[in-house]
């Protein structure tokens, strides 16, 4: 009864009627002040919030009671009264202070917790694109939090619907930031809303200064420099998402309308910039860094490994790292356009502190180098990085050296410098990419121009007497390298690791090829050494190495065997060199200073010989046909003139031992070389040698006949991996 009569007295209000009488009140208290008084009353001695909280109450109960499928009455409401347009106004004048972020509030609710998915409505566009604009206004705002939250929430619409990027993709940006006067008039006759339109006047002004047609692109990189690590990083995190939407459109306005471009190298700039010039080069190799972890290496646990320069190295490769997974992650327009704005950057950078006289600078610069390309997994940046190295063709080292070259000129010095500028390719060569070695070694030897064709089939040893398979092994990589690199890594990884199989790379000659290598070195320089010594634990090491090469280089396209180019010049080519054969084959500057130096290893010290080898040991395992079979066959036939690494090798310990020789009780020394090299106990602390080039001679001895073990090693691993 007492229900009946509370009826009577106070009948039910439908939903929308009280929406609307709480949207009245709302609009009620702008008409009613000033401008001036609007803005000198905080929001906190208004009414304002109230109303606001119960017309999401209001939503929340209709919710329950309509179906999710349709628009509800109250919906409709909002977004045919320009509702929505007139809190982005209020919003962005802040009128009265403090209200900004309780609206961002409502649209994060509306965007979240309404099931109904106001998104898809054409009326909700534009509030969404005006809102968005709003972010882009103002850094360090103090409604941070909120404006990510509402950003965030747009990335994960448009991630699970990729087509709503185009709202946020206006023609022009007269619709976003139109001014309300005729909507707002609309929206209540009964209401005086000067106050709101003159509000919107200066809106329209503001909004009006972003110059960009990619509104949620701008607003988020508005957010890469926050204070608050943990927004930078949502908005970092949102910004690649966002970048990876297949859209051609999208891509291209976030290129070339927006500040992207300029604000990932500005950023790269100041933050390379404020690393100290004097940081200490042998501990810039140190840091591997994550870029969404990257803060907890300032965390006191730390707090022992830290050196001048540290903070600000971390914040360089963090931001670097971050680039890589932007380029990773992205469209290919805005993948290869960072890529190649990046690698420019970190080019010259280096290139300046290699040009320096300071020998320090010229470490820290090769320091640089290592440490970016470990952090480069990306394979456009690593492309437009690997182009930027060799500025095209390596040959070209005039009056402006590239950056290959100017390291392979610190070949030259002596000390630390020469080492560290060979050890570069150490680091290169151990975290391989094809357009690297192509460009360093491989497109040199692809012609075959080393191969002596004269020679009849029953005098060539080797397996390049099946060229009719190779015919049908040409082809089928021609039709692989037509394919992309990622059905390739499909084809490959289904066809299984057994599958794999290389004439080339298996020869089936395999015993006589270990038999060379381990024989290279004589008797008589290995004193009472048993032959063979050490070469299990060579192949245990090849074992593991080369699976995990193999792995690394399993995308590339390069061919599973050394054949002949089929080009027309060849013959003409034949015939211009008869009389000089060696003038067809060019094996490039690097592979020129490479053997140059290996034919210099007898007056090197143990450091350098040991770079040395190890270069030569990181080529020959690679998956790479003409590599393989310049370098690691020795049976194969080469033309006269030209010099292989067996036959350098063999050069090499035929002047070593006319050198020993002359040396007094040279078995006793090269005993003692032996032992202190290999870790031997019973080795003595004396220096036995009489001159620092006695001992650089047995230690070269020592260091190359351990190689030959090594390469014998790889030969046959090889051979069990690709047979």
């Amino acid at each position: 009864m007492f229900e009946a009569l509370g009826q009577l007295v106070a009948p039910d209000v439908s939903p929308l009627r009280d929406l609307t009488d709480h949207w009245t009140r709302f609009l009620e208290y702008y008409s009613s002040k000033t401008v001036t008084a609007l803005k000198a009353e905080p929001i906190e001695k208004t009414l304002l919030t109230f109303h606001l909280n119960k017309i999401l109450s209001i939503l929340i109960a209709e919710q329950e009671s309509c179906s999710s499928e349709f628009l509800s009455p109250c919906l409709e409401y909002f977004l045919h009264k320009d509702v929505l347009n007139i809190l982005v106004t209020l919003c962005q004048a802040d009128t009265p202070p403090g209200i900004r972020p309780y609206i961002f509030k409502v649209f994060i609710f509306l965007l979240e917790q309404v099931r109904y998915p106001l998104i898809y409505e054409t009326a909700c566009h534009l509030p969404l694109c005006r809102l968005t604009l709003v972010c882009s206004l103002t850094k360090a705002s103090p409604t941070e939090t909120q404006e990510i939250e509402f950003l965030s929430l747009i990335c994960d619409k448009i991630k699970k619907s990729p087509h709503l990027i185009q709202v946020f993709l206006p023609e022009s940006k007269s619709s976003a930031a139109s001014n309300l006067s005729s909507r707002s008039s609309r929206s209540s006759s009964m209401i005086n809303l000067q106050q709101i339109e003159t509000l919107a006047l200066n809106v329209k002004q503001a909004l009006d200064s972003v110059k960009s047609t990619h509104y949620l692109g701008t607003a988020l990189l508005n957010y890469l420099d926050s204070p608050d690590y943990c927004l930078s990083c949502r908005a970092m995190q949102n910004l690649i998402s966002l970048s990876g939407v297949d859209s051609e459109v999208s891509a291209k306005a976030l290129i070339s309308d927006s500040p992207l471009l300029q604000i990932v190298e500005s950023r790269i700039q100041t933050l390379f910039k404020k690393i100290p010039e004097d940081i200490d080069p042998g501990r810039i190799e140190d840091l591997e860094v994550n870029w969404i972890q990257a803060y907890k290496l300032h965390s006191p646990e730390f707090v022992e490994e830290n050196f001048a320069g540290r903070s600000e190295l971390i914040s360089f490769l963090s931001f670097l790292d971050y680039v890589d997974t932007l380029v990773d992650n992205s469209h290919h327009i805005i993948s290869m356009s960072i890529s190649s704005l990046t690698s420019k950057l970190l080019v010259g950078f280096i290139q300046t502190l290699l040009s320096a006289e300071e020998e320090d600078q010229k470490l820290r610069g090769l320091s640089y180098l290592c440490v970016t390309w470990t952090h480069i997994k990306s394979t456009n940046l690593r492309d437009q990085l690997s182009f930027q190295m060799f500025e095209e063709d390596i040959e070209v080292c005039s009056s402006k050296l590239n950056l290959i070259c100017q390291i392979l000129e610190l070949w030259g010095d002596s000390g630390t410098l020469q080492v560290e500028a060979m050890r570069i390719f150490d680091t290169l060569l151990s975290s391989p990419h094809q357009a690297f070695i192509d460009n360093l070694v491989a497109h040199r030897l692809e012609t075959r121009g080393y191969f002596n064709q004269s020679l009849a089939e029953g005098e060539v040893s080797s397996w390049s007497d099946v060229e009719d398979e190779r015919e049908k092994s040409r082809s089928s990589s021609r039709s692989r390298s037509q394919s992309s690199n990622r059905e390739i890594t499909k084809d490959r990884k289904r066809e299984g690791k057994e599958n794999l199989k290389s004439k080339t790379l298996a020869p089936s000659n395999i015993h006589r090829v270990v038999n060379l290598w381990l024989y290279l070195v004589e008797d008589e320089l290995r004193l009472d050494e048993l032959r063979g010594s050490g070469y299990d634990l060579y192949v245990k090491d090849a074992g593991r190495q080369l699976e995990d090469v193999r792995e690394k280089c399993i995308r590339y396209t390069w061919e599973t065997e050394a054949i002949f180019p089929d080009t027309a010049d060849t013959c003409s080519t034949d015939s211009r060199c008869e009389s000089d054969p060696t003038r067809g084959f060019q094996r490039g500057i690097f592979l020129d200073k490479l053997f140059s130096a290996l034919g210099g290893m007898l007056n090197c010290d143990y450091d350098s010989n040991l770079q040395i080898t190890s270069i030569f040991s990181k080529l020959v395992q690679l998956p790479h046909p003409y590599i393989h079979e310049y370098l690691l066959n020795p049976t194969v036939p080469v033309l006269e003139g030209i010099p292989t690494l067996f036959s350098s090798l063999r050069n090499l310990m035929i002047e070593a031992t006319e050198r020993c020789s002359a040396v007094k009780h040279y078995p006793k020394k090269m005993l003692h070389a032996r032992r202190k090299l290999l870790g031997d106990a019973s080795s003595t602390s004396d220096n036995a040698f009489d001159s620092v080039e006695e001992e650089n001679l047995f230690n070269c001895i020592v260091v190359v006949d351990e190689f030959c073990k090594e390469l014998a090693a790889i030969s046959l691993v090889k051979y069990h991996l690709y047979s």
